[in-house]
């Protein structure tokens, strides 16, 4: 049995490494391709992890089964479906490829290589890294135009948040393939352009700094920041607790340096950071049901930073040219479970967010203030954020509507947008009919 996906076919997929992410990918993938039975071959050159792997896929799935999530005859066909291996010659023939092991160039470059001559002929061949330029990952690989990153987010097997990074050579209708094979296994896929960090690490890493710096400029303490960040932003979790839970700091310390290298000059990692991984002690945040009283005018503050903060970042990515208003307000809402950035500009007023990003800009010069939202704010006028997608096939104009978090439930928005559509429709001579 295998796998048919317009062209793909897929009977053996491989995820290299066993550790943070790895066996959530690999425990989604046997999910969703376990009744075509496709094989996962989680792969690790490390014995403890990856039993550690196997335990951890293992007790999601029965956790399933306790949930109701799963039956018991689905959960055990799924973890059939999954083999644990140290051996890279059981991936061999295998048709896609994701490596998660740890974000080391070199090591990527070395895992490729084993790669590129054992799976089979035209394989797709992804990281998972979470920074890193594909350019930079393939560029001793001998056939570039099937390599490209997939990026996920924790947890990856409950996320449905995914960044899809195609390099320089990789094949325009492989990527156009693999986002549309991501959403019909059920996954919210978006492509975003090459550039150090993508489109969304940015703006987690440097939400984690700008609350660090509220912390270091004497704002408030750890847990009133982390709490704050919740009323600011809409997040969940604060910066901090979700450093606890995902294990973050050496990542996130590494990738802020980079960023500083890369993008510019705020991004660094800040000492209350360096402090933390010496001491090796978690992130002091309020408990589970605990309620962190702030007094207002030290938490007006704090939120404004923070909001500051978010607008120029957000601003930022959209300044590189590596994605879009629409798809950046889908994937951080999704992937960071905070509030969608452009409708929250929107409600709060463009100009009173061009505000907040200059007081914060000023009080840290080296934080550039964006143009689109200088110039949004100019115009007088709200983002337009498209939750209706327009895409010709010949003579025929696909529709669809884009608004995962809600299930695409339709409001007066997604109806006037339908409409600016079938009026453009009408009027074009070109096409002969419409789907939605």
């Amino acid at each position: 049995m295998a796998f048919s996906f317009r062209g793909l076919e897929i009977d053996k997929i491989g995820v290299i490494g066993s550790g943070q992410i790895g066996p959530d990918i690999a425990l989604y993938f046997t999910k969703v391709f376990h009744p075509h039975g496709v094989k996962v071959v989680v792969v690790d050159v490390v014995a403890e992890a990856l039993e550690r792997g196997r335990a951890k896929l293992e007790k999601k799935v029965n956790k399933g089964v306790e949930t109701g999530a799963f039956k018991p005859e689905k959960a055990q066909a799924m973890l059939a479906g999954v083999e644990f291996t140290a051996d890279y010659q059981a991936l061999a023939g295998a048709q896609f490829v994701i490596e998660a092991a740890t974000e080391n160039l070199e090591l990527k470059r070395k895992i490729f290589a084993q790669l590129e001559p054992l799976c089979a002929p035209g394989a797709v061949l992804a990281s998972n890294s979470s920074h890193l330029e594909p350019e930079v990952i393939f560029e001793k690989l001998q056939d570039r135009s099937r390599a490209l990153v997939i990026h996920y987010f924790f947890p990856a097997e409950r996320n449905p948040a995914v960044e899809i990074i195609p390099g320089a050579d990789t094949d325009g209708k492989l990527v156009h393939t693999l986002l549309s094979l991501y959403e019909h296994i059920g996954k919210v896929p978006i492509r975003v352009g090459s550039r150090y960090g993508y489109a969304v690490d940015p703006i987690f890493e440097g939400l984690f700094l700008a609350s660090a710096l509220c912390v270091q400029e004497g704002l408030g303490t750890v847990k009133e920041v982390d709490w704050l960040a919740r009323r600011a932003l809409g997040l969940t979790v604060g910066s901090f607790t979700a450093m606890n839970l995902t294990g973050g700091n050496p990542l996130t310390d590494h990738g802020l340096e980079m960023e500083g290298r890369h993008l510019n000059k705020w991004f660094h990692s800040p000492p209350l950071m360096k402090q933390a991984m010496e001491s090796g002690r978690p992130w002091e945040v309020a408990r589970r049901g605990e309620k962190v009283e702030v007094e207002e005018q030290r938490a007006e503050k704090i939120v404004a930073a923070l909001r500051g903060a978010y607008f120029g970042l957000v601003g930022q990515i959209i300044d590189s040219g590596i994605t879009n208003v629409a798809d950046l307000e889908m994937i951080l809402e999704i992937a960071l479970d905070i509030n969608p950035p452009f409708k929250t500009m929107n409600e709060l007023g463009v100009g009173r967010a061009l505000e907040l990003v200059e007081q914060y800009a000023a009080a840290h010069p080296d934080f550039p203030v964006p143009e689109c939202l200088r110039r949004q704010a100019a115009e007088g006028r709200p983002w337009r954020i498209d939750y209706v997608r327009r895409h010709d096939v010949g003579e025929v104009a696909w529709l669809r509507i884009r608004r995962p978090k809600v299930l695409n439930a339709l409001n007066q928005e997604v109806f006037d947008q339908l409409a600016e559509h079938f009026q453009a429709i009408d009027a074009d001579e070109k096409i002969q009919a419409a789907v939605i």
